[in-house]
């Protein structure tokens, strides 16, 4: 796991691009602390080079990208350099110091992430006659681009980024993994190409022109909607969407991009079978148990985060059940799990936690944020995660990933992804009741119904995920302007120029459940998700592994199967909780009372915005109503006790977005 940087510089004027690729890579830093490195490239001149970070022990290497200069020595210009950051994980000693290359120096790759199944695909390419000179996955991706071309993406089971020169085309392929566990971004303008694991280190970047996106602003306040487009809050900087990969020559500029993943999904109707469930379940249980085996494969001692919700505890349970079989898992002396807590009930899992660490004697390691804490740390969380974010929660994981990293701890295992691959949530009810009666099934329906959230909720979703968004524009315009009584904190001119935006996105009804929990899982809420995960962790230095987020045969397999078997008599994640019955205690297995990353984020808001009254400047006024803040700012900020709906915290958020930003 690292962080991964380039420059591509087509233009017809000599650079120099030494330190803009030094501070691009020293702005991820925390992605990679163990070491780094850099490749500069010039038509058929390839030199690897050391950085200041560079461990001696690797330069005394004599492996063909073994760096032979310090980057300071870098005097010649070049018109491609590749950057990276190190987290070492896999192949821990010199041999894994990225950039890497073949042995004739003609392929060259800097990588972020983990292929998972690299030790099968190992075999199978040394069965075709290709030598190996170290142990990581990284020479193992080497060798699949040599073999299958860019079709090698199709082998890998895992989460990467990854950007790979071939000299012989004079072209950087650039991928990133099918569900966006691993981030990429990138700019281009009429001279460069520049990338990175993160957008700040983009926006570092001299070569980089960017600025506020008043679009995604206001996708952020009004919509509730963060990287649903490939420019983010920050204008000409480019997200490369999940399932994507780019081509770049390097002599002209000229990009190709193309999806090169696409998932099956089952949208066919089938009545639910106990015979064929419990089928189903057993290949399922099978599915769930490889994918979290193949996610301990480290050189260091592997963890896991504990919520103590259903997809947490089956991780930990599963984690348990594999070190009373096997002897080779790294996980130190003993396994060490990761929670946080809380004094108030209605925000406090430990209980559940306290179960599976019974369960499984694991090193419990907890962490109580407070609001005064946060206050500490709220410019840091902000710039971590690169864009403004909308509630409190996502300082929760940031400070489990602080605990981690303080326990020395490098890699994780959690469980984002299981909600939007086995239908845990209660928003995506309507969509399976929907589908019955669109099936004839009106007392399977009503059953489902009364066994659930009642009809009021299903009336109340309906109206909400499919009348209101095939309605027309002005009327969704009109409403979204009286419901949320926020908006009027909005500069009026602001709200104006882009109110176009409501109603401009996908109308599509889904009268179908996996055709919900595709649009949630790919590109929508899962990508969200997972952007916290990897900023979270990767700021702390630490791995995140999601097995239900990135496990291919897993995630096609459940997107195989008929909506009936996920939802049942009213039990959402119906087949992950059978699935995983010997794993977990049935307390947890039973738990209708879901809460994930949640924080008193109402109580929070009102203890931590003092602290803040005079953030609403006349910088802001561009895009927020600055007078009408100040005047309400006690009764604004001071919201009713219950959950946030996401949109007060993020009139806070916004205006310390900036100034970290410099913006």
């Amino acid at each position: 796991m690292c962080g991964i940087s380039g420059i591509i510089n087509f233009s017809n004027e000599d650079e120099n691009l030494k330190e803009e690729i030094r501070l691009i890579n020293n702005t991820i830093k925390h992605r990679g602390p163990d070491g780094e490195g850099f490749v500069f490239i010039n038509n058929d001149e390839h030199i690897p080079a050391a950085g200041n970070e560079t461990s001696p022990d690797i330069l005394k290497g004599d492996l063909a990208y073994t760096p032979k200069k310090n980057i300071d020595e870098i005097s010649e210009k070049h018109n491609l350099v590749f950057g990276h950051r190190r987290l070492s994980i896999i192949d821990l000693g010199p041999t894994g110091h990225q950039p890497m290359c073949t042995s004739d120096k003609k392929i060259w790759i800097t990588y972020n992430g983990e292929i998972y199944n690299y030790l099968e695909l190992k075999k199978i390419l040394q069965d075709l006659g290709y030598k190996f000179y170290t142990t990581s996955d990284t020479e193992v991706i080497l060798n699949s681009y040599l073999h299958w071309g860019k079709e090698c993406l199709k082998y890998f089971n895992g989460m990467w980024a990854l950007a790979i020169y071939d000299s012989h085309s004079k072209e950087v392929f650039i991928s990133r993994d099918r569900f966006g566990v691993k981030p990429l971004y990138y700019y281009k303008d009429g001279n460069h190409f520049v990338f990175a694991s993160e957008i700040k280190a983009l926006v570092k970047s001299k070569l980089v022109k960017t600025e506020i996106n008043p679009s995604a602003v206001f996708d952020y306040f009004v919509k509730g909607e963060l990287e649903l487009e490939e420019e983010g809050v920050f204008k000409n900087i480019l997200e490369l969407f999940p399932s994507y990969a780019l081509l770049i020559n390097t002599q002209n500029g000229d990009i190709k991009k193309w999806k090169y993943y696409s998932l099956p999904v089952n949208s066919e109707f089938e009545s639910f079978d106990n015979k064929r469930f419990e089928e189903i379940k057993e290949k399922t249980k099978e599915l769930l148990v490889n994918s979290i085996s193949l996610r301990l494969r480290s050189d260091v001692p592997v963890g896991s985060c504990l919520s103590g919700g259903i997809d947490s505890s089956v991780i930990v349970g599963i984690i348990h059940d594999l070190l009373k079989k096997e002897n080779n898992i790294n996980v130190g002396e003993k396994l060490k799990v990761f929670t946080a807590t809380f004094p108030q009930k209605e925000y406090d899992e430990s209980q559940w936690a306290a179960m599976m660490v019974e369960r499984t004697k694991a090193e419990w390691h907890k962490v109580t944020p407070t609001a005064d804490e946060l206050i500490r740390d709220i410019e840091s969380l902000v710039y971590s995660q690169d864009e403004p974010i909308w509630s409190t929660s996502t300082y929760a994981q940031y400070r489990v990933m602080q605990k981690v990293k303080e326990s020395g701890i490098k890699v994780v295992l959690d469980g984002q992804g299981g909600d939007e691959l086995f239908g845990g949530y209660n928003t995506q009810l309507p969509s399976f009741w929907l589908e019955l009666l669109k099936n004839g099934k009106i007392r399977n329906a009503v059953g489902e119904i009364n066994n659930s959230e009642g009809f009021s909720f299903f009336v109340k979703q309906y109206l909400r995920q499919n009348l209101f968004p095939a309605s027309p524009a002005s009327i969704q315009k009109q409403f979204t302007k009286q419901f949320y009584s926020d908006i009027k904190y909005l500069n009026r001119d602001f709200w104006e120029a882009y109110k176009h935006r409501i109603g401009s996105g996908n109308s599509e009804r889904k009268n179908n459940l996996n055709q919900k929990l595709y649009s949630e899982f790919y590109n929508a809420r899962l990508k969200v998700y997972l952007k916290c995960e990897d900023r979270c962790s990767m700021w702390h230095s630490v791995e995140s592994r999601t097995p239900f987020a990135d496990d291919i045969k897993l995630i096609e397999y459940i997107f195989s199967l008929p909506s009936v078997y996920k939802i049942h008599n009213g039990i959402n994640k119906y087949l992950l909780r059978e699935a995983s019955a010997d794993f977990i205690p049935s307390e947890i297995k039973s738990r209708t009372d879901k809460m994930g990353y949640v924080t008193p984020n109402n109580k929070w808001i009102n203890e931590i915005s003092g602290s803040f009254r005079d953030i609403h400047d006349q910088k802001q006024n561009d895009f927020l109503n600055t007078g009408l803040l100040k005047k309400d700012f006690n009764t604004f900020f001071d919201p009713p006790a219950g959950p946030e709906n996401g949109r007060i915290f993020k009139y806070l958020c916004f205006p310390i977005w900036r100034n970290v930003f410099n913006i």
